[in-house]
């Protein structure tokens, strides 16, 4: 049985919203041949980190991409990014691209679809104030699809990234044994799930230090990492 229908004051209804919404990208989308000629989506992986920017953390990451010559993709929470803006900026300055994690990370389906809208508002607001840009990525926090905060995204051109793999850095299976298994397993084409920052069970300690080997091994797997600027073509 379908739920889509109209109410009573003429608006749709959330079924009937979730329909025109563009579904959540999980992974690195087919190659547009004429836009991506110089790009290989096929053999592009996309490393997202979450939570943070961290003071600790993010500049370790940074520097373990730069010494691989490795490119991805920071979804920042607007709270940490007001305490750090000089992370954003050198997150940018490296090449990479940031999305938006919200404001605080509260869980979307605790709180008002008002404060659900304003969680992707502030930090829009936050990482403009920055670096004079609004973020093209939304990841929603625990990857929860509240409807609100996508329409919120859609409504600033934003585009819904969740992912096809998570390393699980977090919690007790967020050991290093377990993380290094899970980072071997990425194939081509996935957007992976990781942590730069420390709120609640992450483990960035722990991703820091199987980044270097991870990294090494992807030129013998004919892999890229890649920002998810550079492998997924939307036309502005």
């Amino acid at each position: 049985m379908s739920l889509l229908f109209i109410n009573n004051t003429g608006l749709a209804s959330v079924s009937s919203v979730n329909r025109v919404l563009p579904p959540p990208v999980h992974k690195v989308p087919a190659p547009d041949i004429i836009a991506l000629s110089e790009i290989k989506p096929a053999h592009s992986i996309c490393l997202t980190f979450d939570d943070g920017p961290d003071p600790l953390y993010t500049p370790k990451i940074l520097d373990v991409l730069a010494d691989h010559q490795a490119k991805a993709t920071f979804f920042v929470l607007g709270k940490a990014a007001e305490q750090f803006p000089h992370l954003v900026e050198q997150i940018l300055q490296a090449g990479h691209s940031i999305g938006n994690h919200t404001y605080s990370h509260r869980h979307p389906w605790v709180m008002s679809s008002e404060q659900a809208k304003q969680e992707v508002v502030q930090t829009n607001l936050v990482i403009n104030t920055i670096a004079g840009i609004t973020p093209r990525w939304f990841r929603p926090p625990f990857g929860r699809l509240r409807t609100a905060m996508r329409v919120q995204a859609h409504s600033e051109q934003m585009t819904t990234v969740l992912w096809s793999r998570s390393i699980i850095d977090w919690g007790f299976c967020g050991t290093k044994v377990g993380i290094t298994r899970r980072l071997d397993q990425i194939k081509s084409g996935d957007i992976v799930l990781m942590h730069d920052g420390r709120p609640g069970h992450n483990h960035p300690d722990i991703t820091y230090q199987c980044l270097p080997g991870f990294l090494r091994a992807l030129a013998d797997k004919c892999l890229v990492a890649r920002n998810l600027d550079e492998v997924i073509y939307r036309a502005d």
